[in-house]
């Protein structure tokens, strides 16, 4: 029998994919999208995996998969597990990784509120750049949260992601300015100083990174989550862009300047959702 026990609207929104992107040169070529996934509005659960993939020995891996699920609980708070894979990645010999994994559980108490989130699981596994084991250096703040508190765990606020957020892009706007690289200070200034303006109360999207670094990183390193490399092109590591109601987590972004021309997109993974009473 159908039921008619009054529950509140609520419209879930959460996708993966683990590999895609484009190249303009040598050839114009889409990189096709691996292990594409979303969850049903409804809520649920869904899977997709991708075996062996090589595209002219430009981007490979040995896999990808991508899982999302959600739910409503009985006390009508709302969760989203969004979850992205890739073995054995290799860009152009400049970067590797044995394993890469961007995770991102998703808690909702009230659809009035902003969501909190956790990046528990995420992680870069025997990485590589420029023929140099590079092991990140997480963001303190970002992975020790210590005031966001749902019935479902320790999760992260926008005060938190805030904050991180400023401290990083002045710190990047700071680091490129003496760069090596022709117009890498212009660069970063156009694509970060927005956040150095922006205020707490502020409901807009907020960028900034799961990582600052690198462990036992020197001067030319690059500057905090992203790496150049003059004449071949940069890469952005752990990026988050986050919202009221959404927040999505790449774990790469390959910006590509050097014969090969182009942009990669590595274990994209987001999620939010809408309530009838946002």
């Amino acid at each position: 029998m159908q039921s008619n026990k009054q529950k509140r609207f609520y419209s879930f929104r959460a996708d993966a994919s683990a590999l895609g992107g484009f190249l303009d040169e040598p050839f114009e070529k889409i990189i096709p999208v691996l292990a594409p996934v979303s969850l049903p509005a409804v809520g649920g659960f869904a899977t997709a995996r991708s075996e062996a993939f090589n595209l002219e020995e430009i981007v490979s891996c040995a896999s990808a998969s991508t899982r999302v699920s959600g739910r409503e609980h009985a006390d009508g708070s709302i969760s989203i597990l969004v979850t992205a894979t890739v073995e054995r990645l290799n860009i152009l010999e400049v970067l590797t990784a044995e394993r890469i994994v961007s995770q991102l559980s998703i808690s909702i108490s009230n659809a009035k509120e902003p969501l909190n989130f956790s990046l528990a699981g995420s992680c870069f596994e025997g990485l590589r750049i420029a023929g140099r084991d590079r092991r990140p250096k997480l963001n303190s703040r970002l992975h020790q949260p210590g005031s966001g508190k749902s019935s479902h765990g320790l999760t992260l606020t926008c005060q938190d992601i805030w904050q991180t957020g400023r401290d990083q892009a002045a710190n990047l706007i700071n680091g490129f300015e003496g760069g090596a690289s022709p117009g890498a200070g212009q660069w970063a200034k156009a694509r970060h100083e927005w956040m150095t303006s922006k205020r707490p109360a502020d409901d807009g999207t907020v960028l900034c990174s799961l990582m600052d670094g690198f462990e036992g990183a020197g001067p030319t390193d690059g500057c905090g989550h992203i790496v150049e490399i003059p004449g071949f092109g940069r890469f952005i590591l752990g990026e988050l862009v986050v919202s009221r109601k959404s927040i999505q987590l790449v774990a790469i972004r390959a910006e590509l300047g050097c014969p090969v021309f182009g942009q990669i997109s590595v274990n994209a993974v987001g999620g939010g959702g809408q309530g009838d009473d946002s």
